[in-house]
């Protein structure tokens, strides 16, 4: 086979929502239902989805795309230590292109 005749489909991407994904996709009456992203109560330097009051997860538990092997864990905490590509469609899809892979899917 020959490798320009390979096309790569990603099928564990490791993508996360965007901070302003239920803000503006959710239906203007259950807006104020809308999960958020907001700065962890317990701990400020993490970003945590908070839903129905409650904060329900780190937002970058498994964002650890660029980040050497001997890195991952629990980090990332937070959108600002996550690569674009991980939130961001317009950055992903550039990431993608940088990589060779036609598509993704999770």
């Amino acid at each position: 086979m020959n490798i320009n005749d390979m096309v790569l489909v990603s099928i564990d991407d490791h993508i996360i929502e965007n901070h302003d994904t239920f803000k503006n996709h959710f239906p203007e009456s259950m807006k104020d239902q809308a999960p958020k992203l907001v700065k962890h109560p317990d701990n400020p330097v993490i970003d945590a989805w908070v839903f129905q009051g409650v904060p329900v997860g780190n937002a970058g538990l498994s964002s650890v795309a660029s980040w050497p092997k001997e890195e991952w864990g629990m980090d990332p905490v937070s959108l600002a230590e996550m690569r674009p590509g991980t939130y961001d469609i317009h950055q992903r899809v550039r990431d993608m292109n940088a990589n060779g892979v036609l598509a993704g899917m999770n």
